[in-house]
């Protein structure tokens, strides 16, 4: 159930304000991406016996650090990277 808590808080904390903003395509995007990611999170589960989340965190446990850092590293700067898209517009 913990898949379920947090896709309904990621659907939420998105969906929400870009609703409130009267963003419909973005509110429809992030709904898509909610759906897909609980579908995968659900063939994951069923699978594995875990989440993709846990999947992480055992194979975090187990990697070099090298590796956990380039990983980390790699999803920081996509996210700040979008950060700036949206802000700037790059």
């Amino acid at each position: 159930m913990d898949a379920v808590k947090i896709l309904a808080v990621f659907l939420i904390t998105l969906g929400v304000p870009f609703a409130v903003a009267g963003l419909w395509w973005w509110v429809i995007f992030w709904v898509c991406v909610g759906s897909l990611l609980g579908a995968y999170e659900l063939i994951a589960k069923l699978t594995t016996g875990n989440t993709i989340s846990k999947m992480f965190w055992i194979w975090k446990a187990k990697a070099p650090k090298w590796q956990v850092r380039s990983v980390i590293i790699g999803m920081i700067l996509f996210w700040g990277y979008l950060i700036m898209h949206l802000l700037k517009g790059w």
